[in-house]
């Protein structure tokens, strides 16, 4: 890819770009399509670059193509990086139109080891992608954590919000790590003995992938338990409700049924025209109350 090879150079310090020049380019989808009969695999390559929205890679006799898509791993909402590859033995040409993937690899340009190979090169790019991940994860650990002691101290305001964002990140981490490990498998197999020369690190990969993974599913599973713990505290909460509402019932269905004797007024009732009557329907009231007291107390009920 001629065209490229100014625009590689910048991303690599003088002694260092001549020879990654070599064995990379970054060209967008338009450049491919101009230059499509330098690829042999161009029809399954214009298929994968057509929507990028998952990691995969497909292993031919001279070559491997493929798809990346990085979750941002960021508070902020902002697009996924995604970029394709495509990858021989001798050279590997990344593919990307959103123009984020290029001065990401300018900044991690100096993190990229020697010697270097095809392979290598896109093993160092997609290790520089979860560098930081663990870092990531414990701090969604932290959350969690906070998220418990929220329930504890009876702090549940947004509770469900932030439960459902820390799940649906953990989702699509979970579905990108299998992705990568995957690919660290088809690397490491005999499908791509003849473009890949370092297989013993992609097989390091992809078990450095797939603990990610692990990782990633025993936070979802703590936060599961934390949906039971919310639940349980809201259950805990309403059950107490009806247990005070209970006792109030209660406690005033002996005045209820007192007062709905005395209000029937029939003519013949002899309080009616007691002169004490009334005050001795109140002195009824206070004695009731006072025993229902003395009873719920010695019953432990409140």
């Amino acid at each position: 890819m001629e065209n490229t090879t100014e625009m590689n150079a910048k991303i690599f310090s003088e002694e260092q770009s001549e020879q990654k020049r070599r064995i990379f380019t970054v060209v967008s989808s338009e450049e491919f399509h101009e230059n499509a009969d330098k690829f042999p695999r161009r029809k399954e390559l214009a298929h994968s670059l057509g929507s990028i929205r998952y990691c995969k890679a497909e292993a031919f006799r001279d070559c491997v193509i493929g798809t990346v898509r990085i979750p941002q791993k960021k508070e902020e909402k902002s697009p996924a990086l995604t970029f394709g590859f495509y990858l021989t033995e001798r050279e590997i040409c990344f593919f990307e139109d959103g123009g984020r993937f290029k001065p990401w690899l300018e900044k991690h340009a100096k993190s990229l080891p020697e010697p270097y190979s095809p392979d290598r090169l896109l093993l160092s790019v997609l290790e520089l992608a979860t560098e930081d991940d663990l870092m990531y994860l414990l701090h969604i650990e932290a959350e969690a954590e906070k998220l418990e002691e929220n329930i504890g101290r009876g702090e549940t305001k947004d509770f469900f919000a932030e439960l459902t964002r820390h799940r649906q990140k953990l989702s699509e981490l979970n579905a990108y790590y299998d992705q990568l490990a995957d690919i660290g498998e088809l690397f490491h197999s005999s499908a791509c003995k003849e473009t890949v020369k370092n297989p013993q690190e992609w097989e390091s990969f992809a078990k450095r992938a797939e603990r990610l993974q692990n990782h990633v599913l025993l936070l979802r599973e703590n936060m599961l338990q934390l949906r039971e713990l919310y639940q349980s505290e809201q259950d805990a909460k309403q059950n107490k409700t009806m247990g005070i509402i209970t006792i109030v019932t209660t406690f005033f269905l002996p005045l209820t049924l007192l007062t709905g004797w005395y209000g029937m007024n029939f003519v013949n009732m002899p309080e009616l025209k007691w002169r004490f009557g009334y005050l001795t329907v109140i002195i009824a009231a206070i004695a009731i109350v006072v025993a229902e007291f003395i009873f719920f107390k010695k019953k432990k009920l409140f």
